[in-house]
């Protein structure tokens, strides 16, 4: 019985935090006490000894550095400047869009704050040349997914440690080779669905960008240290970045008090409050009952497809990163004994982490509100809304069958 109540208050704080719009980590906070102590006889210290120490240090300190890079303009100015590269070609617009998303989401700064620094320039560029608003949403969004599982953005780190706390293993870049995978292939779908070859031939004025100024100069290159140290001196991330954060404090290249102030808290919050409740529920017992009831569901052909499906659908109304991995992900080890091995943990494990996050251009969710905020004041907001959905739920019908045939030819092992 105790195992079903610890599941069950993880949905009713996903429900109260929406329906009071209260960060849900907070809520999950109040029910790991609850639950875990009143209920489950788990000591308090404990509970506190469940917030994920680890990852949100590492989380921090990414946000940390990158908020500097915002707040200075940096982001944006290399930004303008690649796409100053495009020499007015109206095809090319949308496609550089996509890729720089892919990397300035993949070094960093993760999908929230890419799409969240993209796609104000992008979509009043779309507007005025004419080009698909829904298109240039879709594959900012889609970009900034692309690269934001990436074992250096925070959505990756996540999933990672996810992975290594829960026996899955070390996935390394397999997670994130797989999430660029699913979302070129699908954006280029949408690229030649929505118009984008259409666009051949057309042309249009982009004003040229003024060159770095010190301050961006000297943050591009901390970032640059960041990518290679941690890439070939393996140092931990999140350490990196507060090394070279203080650096560019010390600097001077950005107010210390602005750029703490704009670290995502609240994200931070949600993460590791809802990590707290869901040790609280794997100690009683939950996550091995959900990994026993979604067992009883799956069979060798659609234990992905399905497993797809309920991480989408959890996460267009719910967050891939707060609620959605760190409930599903524990399962996976379980689940797969469960199935006799047919699937293998890094399997289900991809799955989760790849579609849960290709249904975030939703407008329920974090970047699909992004790109309804960000649309120029004449969009018609409530026709954006409603492709946006379409497309949200589009893109989940599409990873359940890619993602099935990647496993079933023996890309995904």
């Amino acid at each position: 019985m105790i195992e079903i109540i610890s599941l069950l208050s993880l949905v009713v704080a996903v429900v109260i935090g929406f329906w009071k719009n209260i960060n849900v980590g907070l809520v999950a906070l109040v029910f790991a006490l609850f639950v875990g102590y009143y209920i489950g006889d788990i000591p308090v210290n404990t509970i506190i000894s469940y917030w994920p120490v680890k990852l949100f240090f590492t989380t921090l300190g990414i946000t940390f550095l990158f908020s500097i890079a915002k707040l200075n303009g940096t982001l944006e100015k290399i930004s303008k400047t690649i796409i100053y590269q495009s020499r007015g070609k109206k095809i090319l617009i949308p496609i550089i869009f996509y890729v720089l998303a892919v990397i300035v989401a993949t070094v960093g700064p993760g999908n929230i704050s890419t799409s969240a620094l993209l796609l104000p320039i992008g979509l009043a560029i779309a507007y005025r040349t004419n080009i698909s608003v829904l298109m240039m949403s879709s594959l900012i969004i889609l970009g900034s997914i692309a690269g934001g599982l990436s074992p250096l953005a925070p959505n990756g780190i996540v999933a990672l440690d996810l992975a290594m706390m829960n026996g899955v293993g070390d996935l390394g870049y397999k997670i994130f080779a797989i999430n660029v995978l699913s979302m070129t292939v699908f954006s280029t779908l949408l690229f030649i669905v929505l118009g984008g070859l259409k666009l051949r031939g057309d042309r249009v004025e982009i004003e040229k960008v003024d060159r770095l100024n010190r301050a961006q100069i000297i943050t591009l290159i901390s970032i640059v240290i960041l990518v290679i140290w941690v890439v070939v001196g393996g140092v931990n991330v999140g350490f990196a970045a507060f090394t070279l954060a203080a650096i560019l404090i010390i600097l001077n290249v950005a107010d210390q008090n602005q750029a703490i102030l704009h670290v995502p808290w609240s994200t931070l919050l949600l993460i590791s409050g809802t990590a707290v409740l869901i040790n609280v529920i794997n100690t009683l017992g939950g996550v091995d009952l959900l990994a026993t009831l979604l067992a009883s569901m799956m069979s060798k052909s659609t234990a992905i497809p399905i497993m797809a499906v309920l991480s989408g659908v959890m996460s267009i109304f719910s967050s891939a990163v707060g609620v959605v991995m760190p409930t599903l992900i524990p399962t996976t080890v379980e689940l797969s004994n469960n199935l006799m091995n047919i699937v293998s943990p890094t399997a289900l494990t991809i799955t989760i982490a790849v579609a849960s996050h290709i249904v975030t251009m939703s407008p329920f969710s974090t970047m699909g509100a992004l790109a309804l905020a960000s649309s120029p004041e004449t969009v018609d907001k409530k026709k954006l809304f409603k492709n946006l959905f379409i497309t949200a739920f589009s893109s989940l019908v599409f990873i359940a069958i890619f993602l099935g045939g990647l496993v079933a030819v023996g890309i995904i092992k």
